[in-house]
């Protein structure tokens, strides 16, 4: 089985340098063509099921992929953004400057730590997992399913996938509305195929 994530295209705050978390931002018109630009690189795959973040950015970039090949959108809310709390709104100069000492043990050991009225790393971990479990036990070996979803649960995904601890998920880098693509055997379980790749 192979399995697509794609991260979003860019939406104001993207642009801004802003925390996003789970604020509904919608694309702009870059994330726009972005999306347009992603569903034209994947023209030669045959895609059998489409998975979406419930927010509003992640759902425009699926439906734009999925438009083309009439293919519905399931949405699957484990697959959403990481909850920045507090953080959300702001730029990341003033994160540093609002909130040294939490981004100090971010820095350091980022996985457990609670963002201020926000979540864990941790959990974002757990339940995007749950989500892929859910797709390899629902689609069979030779389908290739896409999931489009946002820069946290697809690096807890390939940290995973990679026996990374969560405290290394800078090893990954995830431009917006990039194409991670792993692949799942039932002999040989997970293997990341390409991370990052923007077409």
């Amino acid at each position: 089985m192979q399995i697509l994530l794609v991260r979003h295209g860019a939406t104001d705050w993207n642009l801004q340098g802003r925390c996003q978390g789970s604020t509904d931002m919608a694309l702009n018109e870059v994330g726009l063509q972005q999306a347009v630009e992603m569903a034209a690189s994947l023209r030669s795959e045959v895609i059998t099921a489409l998975y979406s973040s419930n927010l509003t950015r992640a759902l425009q970039t699926a439906e734009l992929i999925g438009r083309a090949r009439n293919l519905p959108v399931v949405i699957e809310e484990r697959f959403r953004e990481l909850n920045h709390g507090a953080l959300e709104g702001l730029t990341f100069s003033e994160i540093h400057e609002q909130y040294p000492e939490f981004i100090r043990k971010w820095k350091a050991e980022p996985a457990e730590l609670l963002i201020p009225g926000g979540e864990r790393l941790v959990d974002v971990d757990k339940r995007a997992w749950d989500g892929m479990d859910q797709i390899t036990g629902r689609h069979g070996a030779d389908e290739t399913v896409l999931v489009v979803t946002h820069n946290f649960p697809i690096l807890a995904i390939l940290c995973r996938i990679s026996n990374r601890s969560l405290n290394q998920y800078r090893t990954f880098r995830l431009d917006p509305c990039s194409l991670s693509r792993v692949s799942y055997d039932t002999s040989d379980g997970w293997r990341i195929v390409q991370p990052n790749d923007r077409g």
